[in-house]
């Protein structure tokens, strides 16, 4: 993945400007320091240094700009291996111009440069500074360079995790999708089955269906909801399915009040409930109860699970696996390792979560 340093957060230029003075500032003030330890201080040098270290900003400034117009797809070795020559050509360049300034002072105004140890230009001068000048340049190149490398990878990183949570929210809605419209279907299969048996039970299971649906149309863009409101929802489906399976329905709740404020993915205990009543108690003669405790496991945990009574009939139990596969997959975005499912088709079937408070 690659990442445009044009797009970089804007303290990334702020700082620029004020680096690129102080790095060629402090060059400038480094060989004016020099040129005082030796005694040859003047006005005519330290413009000559000052100038120096202007004409290397502006070839610093320019390789900048090449680098961010050809040279951000490119490997740090092939980037180094173009400084080699690049670099050489650049610094010779500034020491011609360089020369050239101090030729003209030499010539047009000697009087300027008496005892300053200044002389006129000379083909060694030109490439002895011009080594000096290369190295300036290779240093700042790998301190930039460097700079914009670390940039990169911080940025790919930020976009990689960025892409990561929005693929994570796609896959959750995604699930909740499917939880809710197999909820759906059952619900109206099941209203459809009462109407023509119970006509006013089949209009109360309506009301409830609306206020039901309500509640998970608030909650559908929300990855986590109270147990609070889960547990209004699942009382809800109860009593849908109560009205269909006529009286074999028994449930029990045993709820640590605690627990109520805590979070998990919505519909969670309705697909458990779903389950527990479509492959247990539906598929019995005499029903069963269905027994939803949550409680505390330790200070950091808490448990939630269903208890149903097995089918009569043990292919009862066999279903595709949708449901629980979608909860096992919402629990593994939501919360990760931390989250545990456990299904142990006894007498009576445990279908238990653990998840982190």
């Amino acid at each position: 993945m690659s990442v445009d340093l044009t797009t970089l957060p804007s303290h990334t230029s702020r700082y620029y400007w004020p680096a690129q003075g102080i790095f060629w500032g402090g060059y400038g003030l480094v060989n004016l320091a020099f040129i005082g330890l030796a005694g040859a201080m003047n006005l005519v040098l330290a413009l000559i240094f000052g100038l120096l270290s202007l004409l290397l900003l502006i070839t610093s400034h320019w390789l900048r700009s090449l680098y961010k117009k050809h040279g951000q797809q490119l490997p740090l070795s092939k980037l180094f291996a173009h400084l080699l020559w690049l670099l050489p050509l650049l610094a010779l360049t500034v020491q011609l111009v360089l020369h050239l300034v101090i030729y003209a002072v030499v010539h047009a105004a000697p009087q300027l440069t008496e005892g300053s140890g200044m002389q006129a230009v000379s083909l060694g001068s030109v490439f002895g500074y011009s080594i000096n000048t290369a190295i300036m340049l290779l240093l700042w190149s790998i301190v930039y360079l460097l700079r914009a490398e670390l940039i990169r990878r911080r940025n790919a990183e930020v976009e990689y995790w960025r892409l990561q949570a929005e693929l994570k929210a796609r896959e959750l809605d995604f699930l909740r999708g499917q939880i809710n419209s197999h909820f759906l279907f059952n619900a109206l299969n099941n209203l459809r089955a009462l109407i023509r048996e119970d006509a006013e039970a089949a209009r109360q299971g309506l009301a409830d269906l609306s206020t039901l649906l309500r509640g998970i149309l608030q909650a559908d863009s929300r990855p986590l909801v109270t147990l609070e409101e889960e547990l209004a929802w699942v009382r809800g489906y109860l009593a849908l399915e109560a009205l269909q399976l006529d009286g074999r329905l028994q449930t029990e709740l045993a709820i640590d009040d605690a627990l109520l404020k805590t979070q998990l993915p919505p519909m969670l205990m309705q697909t458990l409930v779903e389950n527990a009543i479509k492959h247990g108690i539906a598929a019995r003669r005499s029903g069963g109860l269905l027994r939803i405790s949550a409680q505390k496991q330790s200070s950091n945990r808490w448990q939630l699970c269903v208890e149903n009574p097995p089918a009569e009939s043990t292919s009862s139990h066999q279903g595709n696996g949708v449901g629980l596969r979608n909860l096992r997959e919402r629990l593994q975005l939501a919360f990760g390792e931390r989250a545990h499912f456990e299904l142990q088709l006894n007498n009576p079937v445990h279908a238990c979560v653990e998840m982190p408070l």
